[in-house]
């Protein structure tokens, strides 16, 4: 339903009003020039009068430490700056040093009970006495309980005065009086806490104007590329959708867009700290120092860079003059800009003609099953394009989908997708050998080089209502060599070809990659399973019986082994029938012939320990004795 007028009109005045409460941020000084960058920072350029009075700002608290950090003027006169502003601390210390709190002089009963013996004159209906403060009592009014002072004269006496609208009280001490008036200063100065005052002033109080400059935290300008598919190519125009949060009105300013990637630091200048100190206690230990300032990354710095040649104007565009440095790029629009404080705006700043580049894309590896529509992008232009959303038309048609673009460097290309060609299917079938060109033996080890080959066979179903140019990206693999039936677009990150398949027709697109590869394999402890995967690839006759009688010794220490760990099992078990036996002898105790047979066994199984014992060192030692062979063998 259509807004209320009456609530249009209302809404209007109350954020001309609060506009109103914002503008003195500026108030003596005119901006001239905003530059802001896609790191977040806006550098003002600003113009103000010094002569006789200082110039005063107003800056967000917020901004205050960029200010600081930043600021730089440009005196004619060549006098130097100083820069003054209130603490952060200005409120409490000040009070630290008053005979009352801060609370204390916003109520005049809580002022007078801090100010007692303090001189006062007190008048009421032209009448006026003079005495001494005694402080505010409370007592039963008509109306409730009411307010009095009381006052001791310069005689002596008491007068009690009711706080009524009637009475009027001042410190007759001008000192006292110079507190008062300094407190309330305090008070006046913290309230808003959302914005310090400074004042910019010099020695030399001769009038003229000084430049300022200096750098404010500001949101993202942001790029909205819009690309128009015609008959001469593609017409492709960036909007910058910025915003206006320096707090002041914009009045024919000169604006800069600055997109890149260099570096800015924000230090905490306007915040108080301390230094940690050692304590003076028996068992003190001496407190590390800290920093006086911290610091946290930030992503941009402003530097001045020489003017370039005003960039091609078109229609669709408003005029700009370009420069690139070795960190950032800069669009400086040449028709001044007006716009009020927090208000948006979207301004074409950039038009440039690039060829028709549309392609029907397949990347290899991803697993899709149809193409991609994308757009191949190349930067023209001897600076940076910012990155951003990018809206493509097709001439007569309409939208035609959405794509991404990051920044791009001069003459880097960039391919960005937007859309699915369903119309078309493509397959990937992939299959791998490996085949051994050499084996050699060196001290123990087994060198086997090998060609790897992987196929790739892309098999493309086209449109069945139109031909197609499918362009296949292929990914590049380090230390891979790719061949085909026809060469292929090396690109940085893949190898492009482009397969032309008739309306509903069919093709295949297969890419052959060959990589050398060496592998040393161990031999002094090889398992027989991996000596006889590598002794059925060799190629090499005398590799092939060398490692024939490898596989016959590791045979022959299997066995030998095999054999150690039957004897030992055999002394295992020999050993716990003996100790079986004797527990048995010892438990009977008498001389049957039962505990004689014993006796017989157990000195029997010594001969049967010692035996197998023999037997099994006898095996151990034809291990070594097979391992030295397989050293000679192969050279460890």
């Amino acid at each position: 339903m259509p807004f209320p007028l009456t609530r249009f009109r209302r809404a209007l005045i109350l954020s001309a009003g609060t506009l109103a409460l914002a503008l003195p941020l500026n108030a003596e000084t005119t901006i001239r020039g905003v530059t802001l960058s896609t790191a977040g920072l806006a550098m003002i350029e600003a113009t103000g009068h010094l002569g006789s009075d200082p110039i005063r700002l107003s800056i967000a608290r917020g901004d205050i430490d960029d200010f600081l950090k930043s600021l730089w003027v440009v005196d004619p006169a060549g006098s130097v700056p100083s820069v003054t502003m209130t603490g952060p601390g200005s409120f409490d210390d000040a009070f630290a040093h008053f005979p009352f709190g801060p609370q204390d002089v916003t109520d005049p009963a809580r002022l007078f009970a801090a100010m007692i013996g303090a001189p006062v004159t007190v008048e009421r209906r032209g009448e006026s006495w003079s005495g001494l403060n005694m402080g505010v009592t409370q007592r039963p009014g008509e109306n409730g309980p009411q307010n009095v002072l009381t006052v001791q004269g310069d005689d002596g006496t008491l007068h009690s005065f009711v706080m009524d609208d009637a009475l009027g009280v001042r410190f007759a001490d001008a000192t006292d009086q110079q507190t008062l008036t300094a407190a309330l200063r305090a008070w006046r100065g913290s309230a808003n806490p959302r914005r310090v005052e400074v004042t910019l002033d010099s020695a030399d109080h001769s009038e003229r104007d000084l430049d300022l400059v200096y750098l404010q935290n500001a949101p993202l300008w942001r790029t909205a590329w819009r690309a128009v598919d015609t008959s001469d190519g593609i017409r492709l125009i960036g909007w910058a959708v910025v915003e206006n949060t320096t707090g002041a009105d914009w009045d024919q300013v000169r604006l800069t867009l600055a997109t890149g990637s260099v570096r800015a630091i924000s230090a905490r200048l306007y915040e108080r700290r301390y230094a940690q100190r050692e304590q003076a206690l028996d068992d003190a230990v001496a407190a590390p120092m800290v920093a006086a300032t911290s610091y946290r990354a930030g992503a941009l710095a402003m530097a001045e860079a020489a003017p370039a040649p005003m960039m091609a104007d078109s229609a669709a565009s408003v005029g700009v003059t370009a420069d690139d440095g070795d960190s950032f790029s800069r669009f400086t629009l040449d028709t001044p800009v007006t716009l009020a404080a927090g208000q948006m705006m979207s301004v074409p700043f950039l038009s440039e003609l690039l060829p028709d580049a549309r392609l029907t894309l397949y990347r290899g590896g991803s697993g899709e099953l149809h193409p991609t529509i994308a757009l191949s992008l190349e930067n023209p232009l001897p600076l940076r394009l910012p990155a951003g959303v990018l809206t493509l038309y097709e001439d007569g048609r309409g939208h035609a989908g959405d794509a991404m673009i990051p920044e791009m460097a001069p003459g880097a290309t960039e391919t960005v997708t937007f859309a699915r060609d369903t119309a078309v299917e493509v397959r990937e079938e992939n299959t791998g050998t490996e085949t051994v060109r050499e084996m050699r033996l060196s001290n123990g080890l087994l060198y086997v080089t090998e060609d790897l080959e992987q196929r790739t066979t892309y098999r493309i179903e086209g449109a069945p209502g139109a031909a197609r140019d499918i362009t296949i990206d292929h990914p590049r693999r380090d230390g891979w060599t790719v061949s085909s039936a026809t060469g292929p677009e090396e690109r940085p990150d893949a190898w492009r070809w482009v397969v032309h398949v008739a309306a509903g027709g069919r093709d295949s697109l297969t890419v052959t990659e060959r990589q050398p590869r060496t592998r040393r394999v161990g031999l002094m402890d090889i398992d027989t399973n991996t000596l006889a995967y590598w002794q059925g690839r060799s190629v090499d006759p005398r590799v092939t019986q060398t490692l024939r009688q490898l596989a016959d010794l590791r045979g022959q220490i299997t066995v030998a082994q095999e054999d150690q760990r039957t004897q030992a099992q055999s002394v295992q078990t020999l050993e716990r029938e003996q100790q079986r036996l004797v527990n048995l002898i010892v438990q009977l105790g008498d001389d049957s012939q039962a505990n004689r047979d014993r006796r017989a066994r157990v000195d029997a199984i010594d001969a049967e320990i010692a035996a197998a014992q023999a037997a099994s060192e006898a095996a151990v030692q034809r291990v070594q004795d097979l391992h030295r062979q397989i050293a000679a063998l192969i050279g460890a």
